[in-house]
């Protein structure tokens, strides 16, 4: 999502310990080690953790998968396929990455009646977004853009993605870390892990428990409180098997004049949204189902965020927003809550 990160990995680890089940070879006992792999992508960091006798990963395959990813998905990329894509008035083939990202937009877009769009790039531009921006978009601006808005004016056909309107542009930034996560995820897995946590830009997935034969451990910051200009912990999570991503509007926002903008646009009303919420954690099986959900209950705001979620089974959200006077509170739904420590 595209999304910044609120959240960062809390790993409270022994040096080592021994497995139920030591191996032996030569009376020598293979001891269970935590190996870290770190890098830059996608604009942002990345960190792998995993539990293993031995260091089984490489950092050339991890950039390698990352680097796959972004000649389909990266905006920043002129020659990738979204950004061809964007300048093409019909279509493109796609490859396996845009298909699975654009494919779950849509369904994501269906669910939410419409409050996750991968379609509201025109909307971001008109407001500075992308571009600078020394006034506000006029309302005729806004109607305009609105024409060629909406994930229904997308579909597959064959082997390719169509546009059913030229002016149709994407913007996959809200969910596609969260399938690089879970791509990296995927990786691990067939590389014969089975404890590690992924964190792409904030975005996390685990697997298994830490080197204490616990569950993975990660704080939520409260923008509310900070401390030498790093904002403080105030909630932590115990997961073990799930997904963990954040989307939020206090790290990136556009200033017009002398008023702040949020990144996160409603593809609705065509405005940057504005319903007091601050940022939204999701809890999923999955990293790319949370990531499409907390841009979309960005957007739905809190009641109907409520409402939204009893229909959909293992999603849990935490929600810290504004109140009326100025302070900050926070709620959160029953899935989520199991997950608190």
């Amino acid at each position: 999502m595209n999304c910044f990160s609120l959240l960062f990995i809390c790993l409270t680890q022994l040096l080592a310990f021994f497995s139920s089940q030591p191996a032996f070879l030569s009376n020598e006992v293979y001891t269970q080690k935590s190996f870290v792999l770190d890098g830059n992508a996608q604009g942002t960091t990345y960190t792998i953790k995993y539990i293993s006798t031995d260091s089984v990963l490489a950092k050339f395959e991890i950039d390698s998968i990352l680097n796959g990813i972004d000649q389909s998905l990266s905006l920043y990329n002129p020659h990738s396929l979204i950004s061809l894509f964007n300048k093409s008035t019909i279509g493109i083939k796609f490859d396996q990455h845009l298909f699975n990202v654009v494919s779950r937009a849509i369904q994501t877009y269906r669910i939410s009646e419409g409050a996750f769009d991968i379609t509201c790039k025109p909307l971001s531009l008109l407001w500075g977004f992308g571009k600078e921006a020394n006034s506000l978009p006029s309302k005729e601006k806004i109607t305009s853009a609105l024409l060629s808005v909406g994930s229904n004016k997308l579909i597959f056909r064959n082997d390719s993605l169509i546009k059913l309107l030229p002016n149709v542009l994407i913007d996959c930034d809200g969910i596609a870390q969260g399938y690089s996560v879970d791509v990296l995820f995927e990786f691990m897995l067939h590389k014969g892990l089975s404890n590690f946590i992924v964190e792409l830009g904030g975005e996390i997935r685990t697997a298994g428990f830490n080197l204490n034969n616990l569950p993975w451990v990660i704080g939520i910051e409260n923008p509310n409180l900070s401390y030498d200009n790093e904002f403080m912990v105030t909630e932590k999570v115990a997961l073990s098997c799930k997904a963990i991503t954040t989307s939020g509007s206090y790290r990136k926002f556009k200033k017009i004049g002398n008023q702040y903008f949020s990144h996160i646009i409603d593809p609705v009303q065509g405005h940057p949204v504005n319903n007091g919420i601050i940022s939204v954690s999701v809890i999923a099986n999955d990293a790319i189902t949370a990531d499409a959900l907390d841009n979309a209950f960005m957007v739905m705001g809190i009641e109907k965020s409520f409402a939204f979620q009893k229909n959909i089974r293992d999603v849990g959200f935490f929600i810290l927003y504004q109140k009326k006077d100025g302070t900050i509170a926070d709620t959160s739904n029953a899935f989520f809550k199991s997950y608190l420590k």
